[in-house]
C-alpha cells in the first residue's frame, strides 16, 4: 500500500516536471518564431510591463469578485486564480492585437494569439497573480482577525451590559412584585412565573459563551420570557408567535433582543396594546411591531450592532432593521 502511495507520488512529480517544461520549450519556440526580444528594444520593455500591469488589474478584481461571494479559504484562492487567468488571457490577447496592428501594422493569427497567452501566462502572470494573491489574502486573513479580535471585545462588553440588565435591580423588584401579587391571588401562575423566571436566567448564564444554539432551544426560552413579560404587563404587551418550523441555529438571544428592543421604544396600553409578531419565511425569523413610539428614549444600540456585526463576520449573513411610517420589522437570517 505504501509502495504504492509512493509510486502514485513519483508518477505526478514526472507529469508536473515533463508539463512545466513542454510550456517553457512551446513559449521559447513561440518567441523565436515571432521575434526575438530585444533587451535594448525599448518596446519589448514596454510590452512587457503593460503585459504585467494586465495581469495585476485582473488578479486584483477577480480577488474582490470572488471574495464576495465565496469564503472558504482554498476555494476562493483557487476560483481567484483560475478566473483571473482566464481575464488575463482575454484581456492580454486584445492587447497583442492591437499593438501589432498599431505598431507595425501587421495581422494577428489565432495561432500567434495562443503564443502570446502562453507566454504572457509563464513569463509573467503567474507569478505577478501569485504574488497578489498571496498579499491580498495575508491582507484580508490579518483584517479578518483584526475585525474578530474588535468583535471578541465587543462581545464581553455586550454579555457585562446583558448581565447587569437582566439583574438591574428595578427588572428583579418588578418581577419580584409580581410574584408577590401571585402568591397572594394565584398560587399555581405564581409556580409557573417562577419556573419562566428561573428558566430565563439559566439560559443567558448557560449560553453566554455559545456562538449558535438550536432554534428550539432559543424559542422555548423566548416562551418563558414572553410569559414574564405578558404577566408583568397585563394586556399592554402582546407577544405572537407562529413559527412551526423550528429547524436551524441562531445567535443566543438575538429573539429576546428584539422583542426588548420593540418594548424600549413603544408604549402599549390594555386598550391599545403593543403587538409582537413573530414568525417565519424560509430560512428568515421576522420581529415585526407597529410603531407606536413613546417620545425622548435613548438607545446606545449597543445590542443590534454587536448582532450585526456576529452574524457577518462569523456567517456572512446580514441582519436588516426596516423602519416605515407605522411598522419596525427585523429580519434575522438562520444558521444552517
Amino acid at each position: 500500500m505504501k509502495s504504492a502511495s509512493t509510486l502514485k507520488n513519483i508518477l505526478s512529480i514526472i507529469i508536473v516536471i515533463v508539463l512545466i517544461n513542454t510550456i517553457q520549450i512551446y513559449t521559447l519556440y513561440q518567441t523565436r518564431k515571432f521575434g526575438d526580444i530585444d533587451f535594448f528594444d525599448f518596446q519589448d520593455h514596454l510590452f512587457g510591463m503593460i503585459t504585467c500591469c494586465i495581469s495585476f488589474i485582473s488578479t486584483y478584481y477577480s480577488w474582490q469578485f470572488i471574495s464576495k461571494r465565496y469564503k472558504l479559504k482554498a476555494v476562493k484562492i483557487g476560483l481567484s486564480f483560475l478566473f483571473a487567468l482566464v481575464v488575463f488571457s482575454a484581456l492580454s490577447s486584445i492587447f497583442f492585437v492591437v499593438y501589432r496592428y498599431v505598431i507595425y501594422g501587421f495581422g494577428t493569427s489565432l495561432w500567434m494569439m495562443v503564443g502570446n497567452i502562453v507566454f504572457g501566462v509563464t513569463m509573467s502572470h503567474l507569478y505577478i497573480s501569485g504574488y497578489t494573491i498571496a498579499y491580498l489574502h495575508f491582507k484580508n486573513s490579518k483584517e479578518m482577525a483584526l475585525d474578530i479580535e474588535r468583535l471578541e471585545k465587543e462581545k464581553e462588553i455586550f454579555k457585562s451590559k446583558m448581565l447587569q440588565k437582566n439583574l438591574e435591580p428595578h427588572f428583579l423588584f418588578n418581577n419580584l412584585s409580581v410574584l408577590s401579587s401571585l402568591s397572594r391571588k394565584n398560587q399555581e401562575e405564581m409556580e409557573t412565573f417562577i419556573d419562566d423566571f428561573s428558566d430565563v436566567y439559566r439560559y443567558f448564564l448557560k449560553h453566554s459563551e455559545q456562538e449558535i444554539v438550536p432554534l428550539t432551544e432559543e424559542l422555548h426560552f423566548i416562551k418563558g420570557y414572553t410569559n414574564l413579560i405578558e404577566k408583568r404587563f397585563n394586556k399592554a404587551y402582546k407577544i405572537i408567535n407562529t413559527i412551526e418550523d423550528k429547524t436551524g441555529f441562531i445567535v443566543p438571544c438575538t429573539l429576546q433582543l428584539g422583542i426588548e428592543n420593540a418594548l424600549k421604544h413603544n408604549r402599549g396600553s390594555e386598550n391599545n396594546p403593543l403587538i409582537i409578531e413573530l414568525y417565519r419565511i424560509e430560512n428568515t425569523i421576522f420581529i415585526k411591531n407597529k410603531l407606536q413610539p413613546i417620545a425622548n428614549v435613548s438607545s446606545s444600540n449597543i445590542g443590534n450592532q454587536y448582532l450585526k456585526k456576529q452574524y457577518k463576520l462569523l456567517f456572512n449573513l446580514d441582519i436588516i432593521f426596516t423602519k416605515t411610517e407605522t411598522e419596525y420589522c427585523v429580519e434575522i437570517p438562520l444558521i444552517p
